[in-house]
């Protein structure tokens, strides 16, 4: 974790870049350039926030609560040296509250509510025929009046090759009358049931019950008073008003970030500056319910170094993680205004060029 940079040491990075890039004795130096400090901060808070909750349960079977902590009063149990609830809360029981009571269903299973206990459920054993659905069985149907009505039995549904094809009716005997599919009679055999008028239940499959609901078959319940504690992780970010340079903002990455990582009971860096502790101060307030807390302060010196005068550039630099200083060349707004009004500068010449050969 390197120091804040000096002056001397600044000013002869950036002589070496200006070197490299002009050549010795050819271009500025550093003395050309102004300098400013950043002082960047990146800092989190994160709390631990305690919440306790009791609620009654009630789950099927006989439930195994023995390993529980047992509490008398949820607010005045004391949390054991390693009992730390952050990624699991803490489950405890309230003592004398556990019962097992047997359930209203007896043995684990009730009436099946589809076929109310009956192991089927009623069909009708005639269906409309899907080929005249019943609307025009027989061209004679008067005929019907003097002879035997519907069969025992509703006769098998045929697939009729050609429905509009008619042939001798079963019930009145008349040739070429009645349609292919029940031969007259209007309705068919029933597929589901073959015609009994019941099909098996299927929920309970043909038994009359099913299993319990609320006992989950096991004839009986437990209920008990449950607590519950838990710690809410709440994370907090700081940042130091000031905007940090967005030319250089991608590259701070890479800069060698002075970290420190504060418990709850730890004093700030001696070495923070006033300006970043007025800037945490209202965010380290202890919440209700905080049991502990972690706070990391990062901190990063960015130098900027401007042209005085005119010029087209302006240089950033801070330690990077090799403890040197790195030194990063953005175009400057100067330099910027200058590219932009000689872009327009070529769209109009462009423009004159061709309205002249025109």
């Amino acid at each position: 974790m390197g120091a804040d940079p000096s002056e001397d040491e600044v000013r002869a990075a950036l002589d070496a870049q200006l070197a490299r890039r002009d050549g010795k004795g050819s271009g500025r130096t550093a003395a050309d350039f102004s300098l400013t400090r950043l002082h960047l901060l990146d800092a989190s808070i994160t709390r631990y926030v305690e919440q306790r909750t009791e609620a009654t349960r009630h789950e099927p079977g006989a439930v195994h609560l023995a390993d529980r902590p047992v509490y008398d009063v949820l607010r005045d149990h004391e949390l054991g040296p390693d009992e730390k609830p952050l990624d699991k809360p803490l489950d405890l029981v309230r003592r004398g509250t556990v019962h097992i009571r047997s359930c209203g269903c007896g043995n684990g299973r009730q009436q099946c509510p589809d076929c109310k206990g009956m192991t089927y459920r009623t069909c009708e054993p005639a269906q409309p025929c899907p080929v005249c659905e019943g609307v025009s069985p027989c061209s004679q149907y008067l005929k019907h009046g003097g002879l035997p009505g519907t069969p025992p039995r509703p006769p098998k549904a045929r697939k009729a090759a050609n429905p509009e094809e008619r042939v001798t009716c079963d019930a009145c005997h008349t040739p070429d009358s009645a349609c292919p599919g029940c031969r007259g009679w209007g309705r068919v055999k029933c597929e589901r049931c073959q015609a009994r008028g019941r099909i098996p239940c299927g929920p309970c499959k043909a038994t009359g019950t099913v299993t319990c609901g609320t006992c989950k078959g096991h004839g009986r319940t437990t209920s008990w008073t449950a607590g519950r504690i838990v710690w809410e992780r709440r994370t907090e970010k700081v940042t130091h008003p000031d905007p940090w340079p967005r030319r250089v903002a991608n590259d701070l990455g890479a800069g060698d970030w002075r970290t420190d990582r504060l418990g709850a009971a730890d004093p700030l860096p001696e070495d923070l500056s006033d300006d970043h502790r007025a800037v945490l101060a209202p965010h380290l307030r202890k919440l209700k319910g905080e049991q502990d807390r972690t706070v990391v302060i990062k901190r990063l010196t960015v130098v900027r170094a401007t042209p005085r005068g005119s010029g087209n550039r302006d240089y950033y630099l801070f330690r990077g993680c090799s403890g040197k200083l790195e030194v990063l060349a953005r175009i400057s707004d100067e330099g910027r205004g200058k590219a932009v009004a000689a872009a327009v500068a070529a769209v109009v010449l462009l423009v004159l060029v061709l309205l002249l050969v025109n």
